[in-house]
């Protein structure tokens, strides 16, 4: 893959630099939460004079969660109409502002706004670093570098962890110095990052002025809010699961949820090797019968052993889960529209992963507060998603086919 410093007068071509600079802008949603995990029962110790401290400092970690919901699909719109380099450096440097912010200020309430403009930071960053993954390379690259994404950002996670429990020991706002890594992205994005040029299937978009593709992006949408709920029940509700079981002792439980999270990465290998034989609709089947079926066998699970199984399961669609849907963005709508398909995908996304936790809770209310219950109910859900994606796309399949044979038929009676 050549870089972007081409000679004058070629267009420049995306390469290694780029895909790493996208790969890691793709971490920085996930680094919001991962970063401030360890430091909460710090935080509210630290602020446990200021009234409902229980509630703001849990929700530090959720709200940019929130605000991506709502300002996605505008960073969309914004992308496709005034290009992605500035508004994705704009956004990045925000983010690391932002982030950072928390070292200067003694507030609880102005600590929780700057988590706000984290938020707004995450919605342009993962809306533009996902569409300039598009814009930049073809069909075999993108597979390539979505599954680099997904083997790296877990390694990277717990490099976190690790980190922001060190630097919290150290001091109760610590945890905050990891988010000047966005300044060095910054940075880097500024000598490397290029704006994408129109290409040819753009420019006649442009001219025929196609309409929007309403119908496809709200099946998108929806598809994406419900693959969101489903995917963050293991990741919210994972440890209650473990516990519901009797006699599951803490020690165990957590040397197999560890041993499962190593589904993640292959997970991602595995949509590599898939996507390379199956429509980006057949991934998504693959992936929601995955997390599905593994959710399903934790919920019946009457052992540990069994549970950790399930998981692995689960886990391994879950590794899948993000990829698929971004391969899949880019494979239904025209270039022209792809910013704005893609914020609305990413609103989407962080929409399900916030009612995700109340809807298991409103199952949990109706089913004498048992956790295995709502993993069972959402387990069905997602194969029952899977198999109407299936169906759709066995029908469109024969419908292409016998256009096909038709035509052949016409041809050899003229």
């Amino acid at each position: 893959m050549s870089n972007s410093l081409s000679p004058s007068g070629r267009k420049p071509q995306a390469g290694t630099v780029q895909g790493i600079i996208i790969a890691l802008t793709a971490f920085l949603p996930i680094l919001a939460i991962v970063s401030l995990a360890p430091a909460v029962p710090v935080l509210m110790q630290h602020f446990a004079h200021v009234p409902y401290v229980e509630t703001l400092v849990p929700l530090m970690l959720t709200a940019p969660g929130l605000v991506i919901a709502f300002a996605g699909p505008c960073t969309g719109w914004l992308a496709d109409k005034f290009g992605r380099r500035k508004l994705l450096l704009g956004a990045t440097l925000l983010y690391g502002v932002c982030g950072t912010m928390p070292l200067y200020l003694t507030s609880l309430m102005m600590i929780f706004c700057s988590r706000l403009g984290v938020g707004l930071a995450e919605a342009v960053v993962l809306t533009i670093a996902n569409t300039m993954l598009i814009d930049y390379f073809d069909d075999k690259q993108r597979r390539f570098w979505l599954t680099v994404q997904g083997v790296i950002g877990p390694a990277m996670a717990v490099l976190v962890l690790a980190s922001s429990g060190y630097l919290t020991a150290i001091k109760w706002n610590g945890a905050f110095i990891i988010y000047f890594v966005a300044i060095f992205l910054f940075i880097a994005m500024y000598f490397w990052m290029f704006e994408p040029q129109k290409t040819a299937r753009q420019q006649q978009a442009t001219q025929a002025t196609l309409a929007f593709p309403w119908p496809r992006v709200l099946a998108l949408v929806s598809l994406t809010f419900m693959t969101a709920a489903i995917y963050y029940v293991y990741t919210i509700n994972g440890a209650n699961a473990f516990h519901a079981l009797n006699n599951a002792r803490p020690e165990k439980i957590g040397l197999i949820m560890s041993l499962v999270s190593l589904a993640v990465p292959l997970g991602s290998l595995l949509f590599g090797i898939i996507s390379k034989h199956l429509s980006p609709e057949r991934v998504i089947v693959v992936t929601l019968c995955l997390m599905g079926g593994g959710m399903l066998v934790m919920g019946f699970a009457g052992s540990v052993m069994v549970m950790g199984i399930g998981s692995a399961i689960q886990q391994l669609g879950a590794g899948m889960a993000i990829n698929a849907m971004i391969y899949w963005v880019g494979s239904l709508v025209p270039p022209l529209f792809c910013g704005r398909v893609m914020g609305a995908w990413s609103g989407a996304f962080f929409a399900g992963m916030f009612v995700s936790p109340i809807i298991v809770g409103l199952i949990r209310l109706r089913a004498d507060n048992n956790v295995l219950t709502a993993f069972i109910a959402l387990g069905v859900t997602a194969l029952l998603l899977a198999a109407c994606m299936f169906l759709y796309t066995f029908s469109r399949h024969s419908q292409r086919l016998r256009k096909e044979r038709d035509l052949s038929g016409w041809q050899l009676a003229k």
